[in-house]
């Protein structure tokens, strides 16, 4: 037998050292059992539809996992596993307002091969507090501004190096895009977060002008308008376009490859299967499934505002037409699961009500809808209807006040919009409506109100 040197005793020494080490980690680590960690803040304070991810030490059995996990109160929701190591749950639908959840892993095995979680696991969670954001142009600037209702706070999200004309929010409350003009003519996309302070182009437009943009529900696509630059300084600029910006991508395009087709003021259906642009120059609303490519028109001659309903099936919109007491505005419902198309109110209006602001309750068959009583009087007031059944109420009304943009918060339990008095100096302010309000509550000076989740 070969007699082992000094070196080689030295190196079994190291492998075997390193054996025992290595089996006490092993020990160490099943008698800790499987361990886990949450993307849940210190604060608790989530936004209503945050996902909730759970992250293992190792490798885990989904089915066994699952069984193990329990919500309270119980929460609409779906289990998406990333890998095998990593759990995510997914709410359908906003967390409720108000609610302190419990998120509880119990002890028990999680693997095939019987490693365990220890000891019950839980985190308490709550919404956090809703943002309204609105643009302030006091002083010749023109900004985004948040308020937080609950503290009655306000504060400026983008500085005034940046000139804001118009924005929208996205359905998660975690971001906002913009939209300002460059040095070159043109108007360009920008993004801002939740927080503030960190406002970035999102497209450089260089000459061309991209409006009104419309974050998809996912929040992973914006849809907008793009006006082309003229070939020439002194030429005009092109007709508007919808184009498509995939944010993870950054893959940018038209949405009809036709260029004759044309759109302003996109609008995504709640689901964001389909997406809405009105034409002004046919008068028509251009619909896309965009997940079929199946193209619908409906004639329109308003260009006023497309509103959904909660499960995306229907949507209403203006257009003006002939009476017998001579042209009169309408409020039409497209039904696309009938595949029918029909007027809801000023069929037989004897004068104009000049039907304008929609915006249908996230949650329900509340819809608010802008008019006018006297047609020889500015003033304007919100009703509040049900559109299966035509009843409602008014909800604001104050003399010598015009209101337009309503938005619904996520939870359809309050709304912004805007209001100007008609008479006496110009002051424009945000208003805010929520069931039991006699009248509406006058939260801030500035333009078109937004939620920000």
């Amino acid at each position: 037998m070969k007699k082992l040197s000094s070196l080689d005793k030295a190196a079994l020494g190291i492998v075997v050292v390193l054996l025992l080490f290595f089996g006490l980690v092993l020990l160490l680590a099943a008698q800790a059992g499987v361990r886990v960690t949450t993307n849940l803040s210190g604060d608790s304070q989530i936004g209503p539809l945050a996902t909730i991810t759970l992250k293992f030490s190792e490798s885990v059995d989904p089915q066994l996992t699952e069984s193990l996990l329990d919500t309270q109160p119980k929460i609409d929701g779906t289990y998406q596993w990333v890998d095998p190591q990593t759990l995510q749950i997914v709410p359908i639908g906003p967390f409720d307002l108000g609610t302190v959840y419990k998120l509880t892993l119990h002890s028990g095995a999680v693997t095939q091969s019987k490693h365990k979680l220890k000891n019950d696991k839980s985190w308490d969670f709550k919404v956090r507090t809703a943002l309204v954001v609105y643009l302030n142009t006091q002083n010749d600037q023109s900004s985004i501004w948040a308020m937080d209702l609950k503290k009655d706070l306000s504060y400026a999200l983008t500085d005034s190096s940046t000139k804001v004309v118009g924005f929208d929010t996205s359905h998660d409350g975690e971001f906002i895009v913009f939209y300002s003009a460059n040095t070159k003519g043109g108007v360009d996309l920008w993004r801002v977060s939740r927080a503030g302070g960190d406002a970035a182009i999102l497209l450089d437009c260089g000459l061309d002008r991209c409006t009104a943009p419309a974050i998809s529900p996912d929040g992973t696509r914006v849809a907008y308008s793009r006006e082309a630059a003229g070939p020439g300084p002194d030429l005009p600029y092109g007709s508007p376009r919808v184009w498509l910006l995939d944010l993870k991508s950054g893959k940018d395009g038209p949405v009809y490859e036709n260029q004759q087709v044309l759109g302003y003021n996109p609008a995504w259906s709640p689901d964001g299967m389909r997406l809405a642009s009105y034409d002004g120059i046919a008068n028509q609303i251009h619909l896309l499934d965009v997940v079929s490519g199946e193209q619908l028109l409906f004639p329109s001659n308003t260009g006023g505002p497309v509103t959904w309903s909660p499960d995306s099936t229907k949507f209403l919109f203006t257009d003006a037409g002939q009476n017998q007491f001579g042209l009169r505005t309408r409020v039409r419902m497209a039904d696309l699961d009938l595949n029918e198309t029909y007027t809801l109110i000023g069929e037989s209006d004897d004068h104009d009500f000049s039907y304008y602001s929609l915006s249908w309750s996230p949650v329900d068959n509340n819809v608010v809808l802008g008019m006018r009583i006297n047609s020889d009087d500015p003033a304007q007031k919100f009703w509040l209807f049900d559109p299966s059944m035509l009843d409602g109420t008014v909800i604001a009304d104050q003399p010598n006040y015009a209101y337009n943009s309503p938005c619904w918060d996520i939870w359809g339990a309050a709304l912004v919009f805007q209001q100007f008095k008609l008479k006496g100096a110009f002051k424009p302010e945000i208003g805010l409506w929520k069931p039991g309000f006699q009248e509406p509550l006058v939260i801030a000076e500035g333009f078109m109100p937004h939620w920000l989740p």
